[in-house]
């Protein structure tokens, strides 16, 4: 599995404005519910605000991936969002964070759920994957950047 099969370009956004982490979540639920509506705003930040509490989704380096499994979401569903400025998540490493992807999973999934975790924190431990994603300059820069194939480094982790 690869961010590909998750991302579309509609859960793209290139500059999240929020000044906290549950105001980012919940735009954020606002934003994934306009391009997939059965995953309900509500039931989305709920989600990910219950996660939350279970410790932060901050992976470090700036990024967190808030996650959670839901009744109604019928397939692995991801959203890119690039904060305008970045956020206090509690991260382990004190860094705010400045990218945020948020993965929904199928309430039954866990495999599955796990691998893509895996999958995501291995992207984002790459130092120019992320300042590319920061850089983008508008939507489509975002998703296209999100979408690049693999570098030399990320292969070379995946030894």
């Amino acid at each position: 599995m690869d961010i590909d099969s998750i991302l579309v370009p509609e859960r793209t956004l290139c500059s999240l404005r929020a000044s906290s982490k549950k105001r980012a979540f919940e735009l954020a639920a606002k934003h994934i519910n306009q391009s997939v509506p059965r995953l309900e705003t509500g039931d989305v930040y709920r989600g990910l605000i219950e996660r939350e509490k279970l410790g932060s989704t901050a992976v470090g380096d700036g990024v967190a991936i808030p996650h959670c499994r839901l009744e109604g979401c019928d397939t692995i569903t991801g959203s890119l969002f690039v904060l305008e400025n970045p956020i206090d998540f509690l991260a382990h490493d004190d860094q705010f964070v400045s990218v945020m992807f948020v993965l929904l999973v199928p309430a039954s999934e866990t495999t599955e759920h796990l691998a893509t975790l895996g999958m995501l924190a291995e992207r984002f431990q790459i130092e120019g994957y992320r300042k590319d994603l920061i850089g983008a300059k508008d939507n489509a820069e975002l998703y296209k950047r999100a979408l690049a194939s693999l570098t030399p480094d990320i292969k070379s982790l995946r030894k």
